[in-house]
């Protein structure tokens, strides 16, 4: 049994896209509000704020976290936010008194630039503890990712939005369109969602938030602190329904083939292809089912020499995987930040293993065909969040048998070097009292079907697991909290 506990000092810090008081502070702080106008006509998104909704005044109340806390802007920052029945729209004016010195970098997906920018941030659950962020630079490179656990993000999500820039005599402007089919929200006659917006100045090193919170108080994204966005109302959560087809093909070619080797001329072309499906289910989880996905989907990983006995970590790309990833996260939450004391994540699921490269050896001399992958036969997936405080992740995913080819002084053999393979993940949580506390509990189940002397060596026929996790707070202004798991 592993056991871990802590007492953690977790400074509730600001997000750069908030500035309201957690629930329990409602009473003695007002936070701060934004209004949404529903659109009278299409909104273009090509960085030109002509539309009427955006003529008139919006919403400046921006401060400084760096470098001067608490101070106002050295630029002027001005936001919209409209929507009509299929989209939110978000637009800013980012005044600049020397347009000629704006900071502007392009760059890939996600990627750290050395650039002025803009960022929005959503949390259209309202649970103030996930939610989606947009951020754009003025040559409209993009950044997009998932918060959760009130301050984390991952960038592994990419959503499907709309955004466009433009850099004239009054600084830069930005027109975002954001689909509702990105979001997840439950249906009401009126929405309330939590709403933030940050701002860099690069060459200032100057960011400023529509809400900002102290440093002193922790982190600077805080998905409790958001601002209210109100006036959204008789909006539907969209069907989604949504297929994805691949198909891949490469080729290595070679001088240095070794003679006789029948698997290998110098020439090597292989192709793949599969699909992805997601079909919402009511307006809270989502379906997700595969059929061979695969690594080449994605980018590539980055080159890693792993002279150590641990198995090397690469973030998780696949988009099957990654739909709802951080609801399956275990033995982290309350606490959103851990100090000095190492706390390492326990690992009891980790979903790159589905798919990854026989285990097995060939154990015949002679020349050899080993799959660099295992295929995925299929696999889905049901998360998301539902009534009263309760979030929910199941995936299950079979792999098929594994056979190297080898050629044995011209006799032709199979061996196995991966056996069918069944893995079942459940995932719950329940958050009680506005997140003051939360108990959840994960379960993980591998089933192989082994039928070689040389993979029952190597490999578990049956491994399961089961843990329980969870957190409470113990002072109103939720500084103070107990965190732990077990399993």
């Amino acid at each position: 049994m592993l056991l871990q506990r802590i007492l953690a000092l977790a400074l509730l810090g600001s997000s750069p896209l908030t500035g309201a008081t957690i629930s329990d502070l409602d009473s003695q702080q007002t936070r701060q509000t934004i209004e949404a106008l529903r659109t009278a006509g299409p909104i273009t998104i090509d960085g030109v704020l002509s539309e009427d909704v955006w003529q008139r005044p919006g919403d400046t109340n921006f401060r400084q976290r760096d470098p001067n806390e608490g101070a106002p802007p050295t630029q002027k920052t001005e936001v919209w936010v409209a929507y009509d029945d299929g989209a939110l729209y978000v637009a800013a004016r980012l005044y600049d008194s020397s347009p000629d010195s704006i900071i502007s970098r392009i760059g890939r997906r996600d990627a750290s630039l050395n650039s002025d920018g803009f960022c929005v941030g959503v949390d259209s659950y309202h649970d103030r503890r996930s939610g989606f962020y947009f951020c754009t630079t003025p040559a409209a490179s993009i950044d997009d990712g998932i918060l959760y656990n009130d301050s984390w993000t991952d960038d592994s999500w990419d959503g499907v939005w709309d955004v466009a820039t433009t850099i004239d005599e009054r600084g830069w402007t930005v027109e975002m369109r954001i689909p509702f089919s990105q979001l997840r929200f439950q249906k009401k006659k009126d929405y309330v969602w939590g709403i933030n917006f940050q701002r860099g100045i690069k060459r200032r090193n100057e960011e400023v938030y529509f809400v900002m919170v102290p440093k002193k108080e922790g982190p600077d994204v805080l998905v409790s602190r958001y601002a209210d966005l109100v006036g959204i109302r008789d909006i539907n959560p969209p069907s989604r329904l949504e297929i994805v087809p691949y198909a891949v093909s490469s080729g290595r070619f070679t001088n240095n083939i070794e003679p006789g080797d029948p698997f290998n001329d110098g020439t090597i072309l292989m192709g793949n292809f599969g699909a992805d499906l997601k079909v919402g289910i009511g307006s809270n989880l989502t379906m997700d089912a595969t059929f061979n996905p695969d690594f080449g989907q994605v980018e590539v990983d980055p080159a890693v020499v792993n002279l150590t006995q641990y198995e090397t970590f690469f973030d998780e790309r696949r988009p099957f995987f990654i739909e709802g990833s951080s609801i399956f996260n275990f033995g982290r939450g309350g606490a959103n930040d851990y100090w000095n004391f190492n706390w390492s994540n326990p690992q009891f699921f980790y979903s790159r293993r589905i798919g990854r490269p026989p285990q097995g050896f060939v154990s015949h001399e002679g020349f050899t065909d080993v799959p660099d992958r295992t295929t995925i036969i299929g696999a889905g997936k049901l998360s998301g969040k539902i009534s009263d405080g309760w979030s929910i992740g199941a995936l299950s995913a079979v792999t098929q048998r594994e056979y190297a080819r080898i050629d044995s002084l011209g006799v032709r053999l199979r061996e196995e070097v991966e056996p069918l393979t069944y893995y079942g993940v459940v995932r719950s949580q329940r958050e009680f009292e506005n997140g003051n506390r939360a108990l959840g509990f994960l379960g993980t189940v591998v089933l192989r079907d082994l039928r070689t002397p040389t993979l029952n060596e190597l490999l578990n026929r049956r491994a399961y697991a089961f843990a329980v996790d969870g957190w409470t707070f113990l002072d109103s202004d939720k500084k103070w909290v107990i965190t732990g798991w077990t399993g």
